[in-house]
């Protein structure tokens, strides 16, 4: 009879640590449910008479007033207060120690001390610690200089913000992705006193502590701004495992609690700055309440079991009803899973599931979860209860009764049922929080494809790569199943197909639609949004009922794309099913639509920049084309030879392996190449017999005044090396700086030979035209004194090849 009492006893204090869990958000009260199950009752009621009185070494910060800190040397404090009275309801004597936080923590884990007084449990101390059942809370404050405009943490972005070095908010800032400085002291003094003396613009700290120290110290220039930036319950921390003493430490909370000392103690510390709402201590209270429970209802089971087993087998089913009315009226779900069914569950499990709790009970695992997620539920349910390590604390889906997706956290353990192994499962419904961290997602990834077009905008001025990553994006991000972009031709008022993604036959693009005719039409010329809902209702002259049913669209989406105040066309959207649009899908298109009309606009004014450009290169072309016709008029010898040098001299270029805009530089400087003689006389210029020395200086000065002239205008820099360097001879004997060999640049050493077979060639008024075979053999024998050998082979194979093929 034992044996079944105690088994049942152990199934609902596991309950009961669950319901622990639950009400105190998973900061660890689960181990007063495991204490419970390892610490008999009667052991709990007779421990002080049991055991000789011990002494508990607790320690403490000595900076973290007013919960504890050393005043003249003396632990002081609210936790102090607290712990001694929890130590003698517990039958110990304390022995209090207050130092460096960091090393305080690291003395609790080598064993120095039995516990620490104050700490906040979090899920990475859980690993090292266990907490009792917590007293209190503490909440997180910013305190700013009093004439700060500062009233919360996000205005204070990349701003230097003071924390205490190991505490909670620095693990809060840097978990926040807070982008500014980090300032840590080891004192919360210093960080008062810091913001005090405007050194910093804010500091991040214990909201009762900052308000004791401003009070005690008597600072006048600083003030807490009034935001919760974080509250958390605040408990005794043991050593992970030491289970014996958190239990002790649970049921000397309880006593001090229902004595009254508890408020006592608070209200002495607390009262004159602050004092916490009922509401704030209500899951304390509860669970005080409930540990309380415990301990009367052990009470009764003090007595030998072998004389009162009737007596306590009647407590214990009335135990057993109370927890039983604490389980079904919580307010998460709670179930016991056994073999692949429900074999128990609670009203708020039927509320979460919409299944009446006499359904609901003996239902299959399998009707609930979602198909998508049931084999990692299952699997997971088998390995733990094979004892193997799964993660007891997970989220998955299920289907309610009406057929709706509903998103569960679960937290599962093993327990033991009729004799079977099973799990109760505590699960709550956080359908909401998905849904708004799937919009948060969706907002990332709308961010994420605005920037890849605007990357594409900025990388690339080519208008179809811009529009293919807006389709793409389109289609992607808004789930649409096609997309188009029609441009508006400014001059004839006419859109046009420039682009499309994801239809099944492909568009006409040479299709033309006027403003206000059809979907795209009415966009573009009233300048605002049209969506069809459903296109089964009627089309226009482009998307009528033949071409609708063949694409298989139902919803259309047209919107105008606008940049400085013009359309610059329009975006289409189509879908294959009904739309449920929201505005932040509806913002995304919009803003799309702007990215594509920006990117239309640039490329518009890069066409229109480069037609502008080439037009002023080909005006600079006529005009210095201009100016060599001028001076063969001038000359009156020379009638098409700038024109004729140019056009032999690039070809030659191009033989030798020339390319680009340097041959475009060579024909500007052969047409260029005489400009210099303008400065030149005409007595000198248009003298018919031989010219004396004098003139003959005079006349090489001209490379030299086409360089003064030319080198002034920064469009023809790059052809300045024929007009400067053609009267250069590859042995150093020209003119006008007497350069040799390579140091001639190559176009104007490609001109000589050209400059002189034209001048052969052409008839002059003072001699017949040579034939091409005498100028050729010339040119030749001056290869390697006035010429390039190489420039003159490369001439002599190109203009024999232009004699074989002219057949003279």
């Amino acid at each position: 009879m034992v044996r079944p009492i105690a088994r049942l006893l152990g199934f609902w204090l596991f309950i009961l640590g669950g319901l622990f869990w639950i009400g105190f958000s998973q900061t660890g009260w689960h181990v007063a449910s495991a204490s419970a199950q390892q610490a008999t009752p009667q052991y709990l009621l007779s421990v002080r008479e049991a055991e000789p009185r011990r002494v508990l070494r607790v320690g403490g910060d000595q900076s973290y007033p007013p919960y504890e800190y050393l005043n003249n040397g003396i632990p002081t404090g609210f936790n102090v207060d607290l712990i001694r009275s929890v130590a003698a309801e517990m039958g110990y004597e304390v022995e209090i120690t207050l130092g460096p936080w960091s090393e305080v923590r690291q003395g609790l884990l080598d064993g120095k001390y039995d516990l620490l007084m104050g700490m906040v449990p979090t899920s990475e101390r859980e690993k090292d610690y266990d907490f009792s059942i917590p007293y209190t809370y503490i909440t997180f404050d910013l305190f700013v200089p009093t004439n700060s405009s500062a009233r919360s943490l996000k205005d204070l972005e990349d701003e230097a913000i003071v924390v205490q070095a190991g505490g909670l908010m620095q693990e809060y800032l840097r978990e926040e992705g807070f982008t500014g400085e980090v300032i840590l002291v080891q004192d919360i003094v210093n960080a008062l006193r810091l913001v005090n003396e405007e050194a910093y613009p804010a500091a991040l700290l214990n909201r009762m502590q900052g308000q004791f120290l401003i009070s005690e110290l008597g600072l006048r220039n600083v003030r807490r701004v009034g935001t919760d930036v974080q509250s958390r319950k605040y408990s005794i921390a043991v050593k992970d495992g030491n289970k014996e003493l958190l239990a002790r430490l649970n049921e000397g909370l309880y006593l001090v609690s229902s004595s009254g000392k508890l408020s006592e103690i608070q209200e002495e510390w607390f009262g004159v700055y602050e004092t916490p709402s009922a509401g704030a201590y209500r899951p304390l209270l509860i669970g005080l309440g409930v540990v309380g429970g415990m301990l009367l209802i052990s009470a009764g089971l003090s007595w030998s079991l072998s004389q009162q087993v009737e007596k306590r087998t009647r407590e214990l089913k009335q135990s057993e009803e109370k927890y039983r009315l604490l389980v079904e009226n919580a307010s998460e779900g709670v179930v016991v899973s056994c073999g692949d069914e429900l074999v128990f569950a609670n009203r708020a499990a039927a509320a979460i599931t919409g299944y009446p709790l006499e359904e609901l009970i003996g239902i299959k695992i399998a009707q609930l979860v979602h198909p998508d997620d049931l084999l990692m539920v299952m699997d997971r349910y088998q390995r733990r209860l094979r004892g193997e390590d799964v993660p007891a604390y997970y989220a998955f889906r299920l289907i309610n009764r009406e057929r709706q997706v509903r998103w569960i956290q679960v937290h599962a353990v093993v327990i033991e049922w009729d004799g079977k192994p099973a799990t109760l499962d505590m699960f709550v419904d956080i359908s909401e929080q998905r849904r708004a961290e799937e919009q948060i997602q969706q907002q990332l990834r709308h961010m994420a494809a605005l920037r890849a077009v605007d990357m594409a905008i900025t990388a690339s001025l080519d208008l179809t790569t811009t529009l293919r990553v807006v389709l793409e994006q389109a289609t992607v991000q808004l789930g649409a199943d096609a997309a188009s972009i029609l441009l508006l031709e400014s001059e004839s008022q006419e859109l046009t197909y420039a682009a499309g993604q994801g239809f099944r036959r492909g568009l006409d693009y040479g299709l033309r639609i006027r403003l206000g005719e059809g979907f795209a039409g009415q966009a573009a010329l009233k300048r605002r949004t049209v969506r069809v809902a459903n296109l089964n209702g009627g089309g226009d002259y482009l998307w009528n009922p033949e071409r609708i049913r063949e694409e298989g669209f139902v919803s259309y989406l047209a919107l105008p794309l606008i940049s400085k105040d013009q359309v610059k066309g329009v975006l289409e959207i189509f879908h294959r099913m009904t739309w449920d649009v929201d505005p932040a899908w509806m913002n995304f298109v919009e803003a799309l639509a702007d990215q594509a009309a920006i990117a239309i606009d640039n490329a518009q004014l890069l066409k229109n920049l480069k037609t502008a450009n080439q037009d002023l290169i080909l005006a600079y072309d006529d005009t210095i084309t201009g100016w060599a016709r001028a001076l063969e008029m001038r000359d009156g010898n020379t009638e098409g030879h700038s024109q004729r040098v140019a056009e032999l001299a690039v070809e030659l270029a191009a033989a030798m392996g020339l390319r680009g805009e340097t041959l475009t530089h060579i024909r500007r400087g052969a047409i260029l190449h005489d400009i210099g003689k303008m400065a030149i006389p005409d007595s000198i210029l248009k003298k018919s017999s031989g010219l004396t020395d004098e003139e003959w200086q005079v006349m090489k000065m001209h490379p030299v005044y086409s360089y003064n002239l030319l080198s002034q205008i920064e469009f023809l820099r790059p052809a300045l090396d024929i007009p400067y360097a053609h009267h250069e001879r590859w042995d150093g004997s020209g003119y006008p700086r007497g350069l040799r060999g390579e140091e001639i640049p190559l176009a104007a050493r490609i001109f000589a030979v050209v400059d002189v077979w034209d001048a052969l060639t052409d008839d002059r008024m003072y001699r017949p035209a040579w034939k091409a075979e005498e100028a050729l053999d010339y040119i030749r024998s001056l290869s390697g004194s006035q010429f390039d050998p190489r420039v003159v082979e490369a001439f002599c194979a190109l203009m024999e090849e232009r004699l074989r093929l002219s057949g003279d």
